[in-house]
């Protein structure tokens, strides 16, 4: 990012991390960001003498903006888990760069709603899956032991919610902040449309995650009545991928979409498709080291378009394949994570299911990354639709 090289030049100072020693301590007063220039940092939450790893950070990624765009104190540990040379700058030239450049403050307000959905959500749920919870369950004895259990798994998951929550809320609290702290910068039409975009996305996506939250419990009781109606699928895909182009230009991930001339248009909730394809690529981008690519295509399958969602990060373990799409799972991978509360896929396979359809993923091409594929049904073949295809291999 040329904004972002030209202030490391400005006003950044080189340090060099051997493995194992801390840059930032959690609990400790901000002293500016880091951006980490080659190495790797790991992030930990601390409780008393255990550390639980959070998240890596990787190569061109920023760490400690938190702190130094909010003046709260480092809400995690952050070390080398090898020898890494990070960029410092201090927290008095950041926000003078933020001040001197509107774009750097609508990335930052973004980049600390990402930062803050990693550790929160990790924080609370510290690995814990969904299976292992279950088994901890049907381990107690007594009938008493596993409703207290139960009682617990329940808070935790409501825990999750919250702060999942509390993200999007925060990003437009830190947008307002930024509009109130540099009366200087208002008058300026680009940074006020800059923080404004930033805010009404955050909006936005508290919104879908709401609504996710709620239609999962109705699809599973079978009470969400679909608005079918025929949908032009490319324009979809499309309008998904233009709101989806800033959070891949933050995670510096090459985004497109390859579509065929003409689509036939499909019967579909179109709200529910939208949710589906923004889960996905959401799911792509968290996974996907900086510097990949991500890929949405979809071609017609006899009576059916076929939608896919490729990626280039480390792909899904075979075994792991079917359980992705349960409630609260989240499949362990070798890369940085941007963690979630393990539903988006599980509300990705009841929408497609609630269709007709079907979803499931497979290697990418030439075994790289992962492809995800789902199906939907065409506006004029819903009465005498075949049954959806069989899972083929992801096209190159």
């Amino acid at each position: 990012m040329n904004d972002l090289e030209a202030i490391l030049q400005k006003y950044g100072r080189r340090h060099i991390l051997q493995p194992g020693e801390i840059l930032i301590r959690q609990g400790a007063a901000s002293d500016g960001i880091y951006y980490l220039e080659t190495g790797e940092l790991g992030v930990y939450w601390e409780d008393g003498e255990t550390a639980f790893l959070l998240s890596l950070i990787a190569e061109g990624e920023i760490v400690g903006e938190i702190g130094a765009a909010t003046g709260g104190p480092r809400t995690a540990t952050v070390r080398a888990t090898q020898e890494s040379h990070v960029i410092h700058i201090s927290e008095a030239d950041f926000h003078r760069a933020m001040k001197e450049d509107p774009r750097l403050a609508a990335e930052v307000i973004s980049t600390i709603g990402c930062r803050l959905s990693d550790a929160n959500v990790a924080q609370v749920t510290l690995g814990r899956s969904y299976r292992q919870a279950i088994e901890r369950v049907h381990a107690l004895r007594t009938q008493k032991a596993r409703l207290e259990e139960l009682l617990q798994l329940r808070e935790e998951l409501a825990n999750m919610i919250v702060h999942d929550l509390r993200n999007p809320l925060s990003v437009i609290s830190s947008g307002l902040d930024l509009l109130r702290d540099t009366p200087g910068a208002v008058s300026s039409e680009e940074y006020i449309q800059a923080a404004v975009e930033a805010m009404e996305q955050s909006a936005r996506r508290m919104q879908r995650m709401v609504n996710m939250l709620l239609d999962i419990t109705h699809l599973e009781e079978g009470r969400l009545q679909l608005n079918r109606q025929p949908l032009d699928i490319a324009s979809i895909i499309a309008a998904v991928k233009a709101e989806e182009d800033s959070l891949a230009e933050s995670y510096r991930i090459f985004l497109e979409a390859r579509l065929p001339e003409h689509l036939p248009p499909v019967l579909a909730d179109r709200d529910l498709i939208l949710r589906v394809l923004f889960n996905l690529l959401d799911n792509a981008l968290k996974f996907t080291p900086t510097g990949g690519q991500v890929r949405i295509e979809a071609e017609r399958k006899g009576d059916w378009v076929e939608v896919r969602v490729l990626d280039t990060g480390p792909g899904i373990p075979l075994a792991e394949r079917e359980r992705v799409f349960e409630k609260f799972t989240q499949v362990r991978r070798p890369v940085r994570t941007r963690s979630g509360t393990g539903l988006g896929l599980a509300f990705c396979r009841m929408a497609v299911e609630a269709h007709g359809g079907r979803i499931w993923v497979d290697s990418g091409p030439k075994g790289v990354g992962s492809c995800f594929f789902f199906t939907v049904p065409l506006a004029q073949e819903e009465e005498a639709s075949s049954s959806p295809p069989d899972s083929p291999q992801p096209a190159v």
